[in-house]
C-alpha cells in the first residue's frame, strides 16, 4: 500500500475520506477477489485427485452433508445461478457421481442424489482436506476465525440483491 494511504484500522470512522481509499490495495472488494482467486488456485491441485472442479466439489459437499436436494435448493445453498448449475450437474452425472431425476409428485422438480461412487469420494475428500490444511500452514483457529468473519460479512454487508 502506498505510504500516503491511511491505515483504516487506526482511523475514526467519522474521519474517513473516501479519496484516501481509491488505490487498488485499499479496496475491500479487491482484497476479497484476490483472496478468493488465490484460494481457488492453491486448492485446485488438491481437487484434481478427486477428479472434480471447485464448484463441482461444493455440490458434492452439500449432498454429503444434507442428502438428496432439489436443483433449486442447491442453487440457493451454493448461491449459484441455475444457468451455471445445470451444466455442472450434467458433468457430475457424466462422471457417475450424481443422478438427476424428476420428482414423480412434481415433474417440475429435479432431485439430485449421490451415486455410490459419489458417496465413496467423501472419504478421499476428507483425507484431501487434512492434507490441504497442513499445506496452508496456518493455525486452525486462525482459519476458523477468518471463515466465521467472512460468513458474518456475507450475511450482514448490504442487501444480497444488486440495486
Amino acid at each position: 500500500m502506498p505510504s500516503q494511504a491511511k491505515n483504516i484500522r487506526n482511523m475514526d470512522p467519522g474521519s474517513i475520506d473516501v479519496a484516501d481509499f481509491v488505490t487498488l490495495d485499499s479496496h475491500l472488494c479487491f482484497a476479497l477477489y484476490a483472496a478468493s482467486n488465490h484460494m481457488t488456485r492453491i486448492f485446485s491441485p488438491f481437487l484434481r485427485d478427486l477428479g472434480v472442479t471447485y464448484p463441482q466439489y461444493l455440490v458434492l459437499i452439500v449432498l454429503w452433508e444434507r442428502g438428496a436436494q432439489g436443483v433449486g435448493e442447491l442453487s440457493t445453498l451454493l448461491k449459484m445461478e441455475l444457468g451455471s448449475l445445470s451444466p455442472m450437474l450434467k458433468r457430475l452425472e457424466n462422471k457417475k457421481l450424481i443422478t438427476r431425476r424428476r420428482q414423480p409428485t412434481d415433474e417440475r422438480r429435479v432431485l439430485v442424489e449421490l451415486t455410490p461412487e459419489g458417496e465413496a469420494l467423501r472419504e478421499q475428500a476428507e483425507k484431501m482436506l487434512g492434507d490441504f490444511f497442513c499445506y496452508l500452514n496456518i493455525p486452525a483457529e486462525e482459519l476458523f476465525s477468518l471463515r466465521d468473519r467472512l460468513h458474518d460479512f456475507v450475511s450482514s454487508a448490504g442487501p444480497s440483491k444488486q440495486r
